[in-house]
């Protein structure tokens, strides 16, 4: 069973996709954006996935050029003997390299705070990944969160605003900030002065 799950570097990345959102599916076309694959690979893997049960495939009604077509879908099977280990391996993986992403992040400007949560700590009810606070120049951000997408192998919601916002929100318990502050977390970067 681990060979045949474990055995391809792509059959990995698809895995660690689906696995991270585990309440999606997705198209071959969209998985090969997301791991950064060839829709070939992808296609030729995916069935290896869904022959050992790890994976669903289903249909699904979409729109293409004004003309509804069916397509298929693929998700991870969370009834899968092992769902609950696979994931707990890429969470801790993704955790692993936490030093040199810290050292990345504060040099992006004046950080103050950053977090992990969401899909990081197994969290898909939580709306954000990642949290910055602090003054960073936005474009300097999109740059290292796009950068640290492909090296996660999937899209990592996040949100960021300076120390004014982020003592105004808590101030006045607003409910999206007291969601990721009072929900598991892995708290990166805190440097308050």
């Amino acid at each position: 069973m681990l060979t045949k799950l474990f055995s391809s570097q792509v059959r990995v990345k698809i895995l660690k996709t689906l696995v991270m959102h585990d309440n999606k599916s997705f198209s071959v076309a969209d998985i090969a954006v997301l791991t950064s694959s060839i829709v070939r690979s992808i296609s030729k893997e995916i069935i290896k996935l869904v022959e050992e049960g790890a994976v669903i495939e289903e249909t699904k009604d979409t729109e293409v050029n004004k003309k509804n077509v069916k397509v298929k879908h693929y998700r991870v099977n969370k009834n899968f003997l092992i769902f609950e280990e696979i994931k707990s391996i890429f969470l801790k993986l993704q955790v692993v390299d936490l030093d040199n992403f810290k050292e990345k992040i504060s040099k992006l400007g004046n950080i103050n705070y950053v977090l992990l949560t969401g899909n990081f700590v197994g969290n898909s009810k939580v709306k954000v990944d990642l949290l910055v606070v602090g003054q960073a120049p936005q474009k300097k951000l999109e740059g290292f969160v796009k950068e640290f997408q492909k090296k996660m192998g999937w899209e990592i919601n996040w949100a960021h605003m300076d120390l004014a916002e982020y003592d105004y929100r808590r101030q006045v318990g607003d409910m999206f900030l007291f969601d990721i502050l009072s929900g598991k977390k892995i708290e990166i970067y805190a440097k308050f002065i």
